[in-house]
Formats: structure tokens, sequence, C-alpha cells
């Protein structure tokens, strides 16, 4: 095998050294828990997957990168007649009807086998169906397996550890106050139109549930939150808009009484960090507390 390799491209080399796991991209949100039996396909179903149909009745391209001689070497390895029979534009072609199968329990890909390799490209060549990767089996809802190399889902638990593990450290600096942990969530709020907000008699056992559920629900949200080098002014603009400081008409943001919006939320950012601006900056902060006193 390692001779059969070694006729190709250094980069193809490389690909064929690697091996796969198609992994089932179980998603929150459902009739059913995540981890229940039929939460993603039923025992003993499978679904087929085969090259994309681009319009024109053309297919994708599985071997887009790879060299004339890449071509070449493959159609050997595989026994074919001659390189032709990958061309995407002919009727008849390597890839038409070339179906892979996937059930519940994914599958396991050893590139450096030809027919395994074979699955690899046309799995790759879904970008509807199959993410590229772990790490991006979220970026599309339409994503049903994720390309993972071997090791890839393990580090991404590791890296999402260690993000909880600074997300509840941030957490414990803020849960001994009602008012910052409030704060928290009308950030929040400004960032997820959908999300609820805090009400004003909140305990603090509801706004520690709340939080834990954001980290354990929208961790990169609240995680970007907490290191957000913009949060008090974001702040400043989610309680200027509960008091009628200002208003939201959609995306565009306004002063009560102005002739027209500042813009949308990065533009009343900019506006109110402008130096030139620093007396609206203390108008709004006077209103928040002469109506929170109230």
């Amino acid at each position: 095998m390692e001779t059969a390799i070694s006729m190709y491209s250094k980069k193809v080399q490389e690909l064929r050294e690697k091996r796969y796991v198609v992994r089932p991209i179980r998603r929150k949100g459902g009739w059913v828990p995540p981890d229940h039996d039929s939460a993603f396909m039923n025992d003993g179903a499978r679904q087929g997957y085969v090259v994309p149909v681009l319009p024109g009745n053309v297919l994708v391209d599985p071997l887009k990168d790879f060299t004339s001689e890449d071509k070449v070497s493959l159609a050997e390895e595989l026994g074919l007649e001659n390189a032709q029979v990958f061309n995407v534009h002919t009727k008849k072609n390597f890839w038409r009807g070339n179906t892979v199968y996937l059930d519940r329990n994914g599958l396991h890909l050893n590139c450096e086998n030809p027919a395994d390799f074979v699955k690899y490209l046309i799995l790759k060549s879904d970008s509807e169906n199959i993410a590229p990767n772990w790490a991006s089996r979220f970026d599309k809802g339409t994503y049903k397996f994720a390309l993972c190399e071997e090791g890839e889902e393990l580090l991404d638990k590791v890296s999402n550890l260690e993000d909880k593990k600074n997300a509840y450290i941030y957490l414990s600096k803020i849960d001994k106050s009602v008012d910052k942990m409030k704060d928290f969530l009308y950030v929040y709020y400004l960032t997820k139109k959908d999300a609820k907000r805090p009400p004003r008699a909140a305990s603090v056992d509801w706004l520690k549930q709340e939080l834990g559920r954001i980290i354990e629900d929208d961790l990169a949200t609240y995680l970007s939150i907490a290191n957000d080098k913009d949060y008090n002014v974001k702040l400043l603009i989610q309680k200027s808009i509960e008091v009628g400081a200002l208003y939201r008409d959609r995306h565009n943001y306004s002063m009560p009484g102005a002739d027209k919006p500042i813009g949308v939320l990065e533009d009343l950012i900019a506006f109110l960090d402008d130096t030139k601006n620093q007396e609206v900056k203390i108008k709004l902060l006077h209103q928040i507390e002469n109506t929170t006193k109230k």
C-alpha cells in the first residue's frame, strides 16, 4: 500500500495517511433528548450519500484539487481503464450512482484503503449534508454527519471543558451580586434578541440558574460577552433602552426627539465612545440612575 500511495503528490499522500471517523451530529431542541435512541436515526435505518449534482446536471468534482498525475494514479490503484472515468462532465462516469451508506453509528475510514478513500471523497464533496470537520458541525442546519480526523472530537471536548471552566470562573466572580448577574443578562438580551429579560425581582437562585443554562446551551455567546471590550457600553445601551433614554426600532437606535437614528448597534457604540459625545453618555447614566431611584 505504501508503494501505491507514494505515486501521488505530497498533498494527496498526506491525505491518504489519515484516518477519519464519520460522526452523526446530534442536535438539541427536538422532540426527544439528543442521546435518545430515536433522536438521530432509528436502529437499522441508513441514508445514502452521493456526489451532489450542480445546475446543468453536472456533478461536483471530488478530485478538483488533484493533479492530472494524481488522477492517473488513483485510476491505476482502483483498476480502472483510465483517469477519464473521473470526468464529471460526461454522462457516464465513476461517480454517478456511487453511494456511501451511513447509519446512526457513522463510519470509520482508513484513507490508505482505496475503497475507504473513495468514500471519503464522496462524503467530502457533499457540503450540504456533511460537515468538513467536527468544529464546524453546527455551522449549517443541514449537516447530518461530520468528517472528523481521528482524535479531533477528543481535542474539541478538551477545548470545550477548558472554555466551560473559564465560564464558571467568570460566573464565580459575579454570582455574589444580583446587580452584576442582571447586568450580564441585560447584555446577553441585547446580543440574543430572543433571550429572556431578567425579571425585575429575580432571585439569586434564578439568576444563577439562568447563567448556568446559558453556559451549557450557548457557551460561545457567554464567553464572547465575558471577554467583550464593549461590555460596559452595551450594558449602558440596554439599561438606557429599559428606561426610555434610548429607542430601538429593529436594528436602529435613536435618541428621543432626534430627527434621525444614530444607526445600528456598532454605530451607537462608536458614537458613545467618541470623546465628543461624553455629555450624552453622562446624560444617559443620570437618566438610568434617576429612574432606578424612583
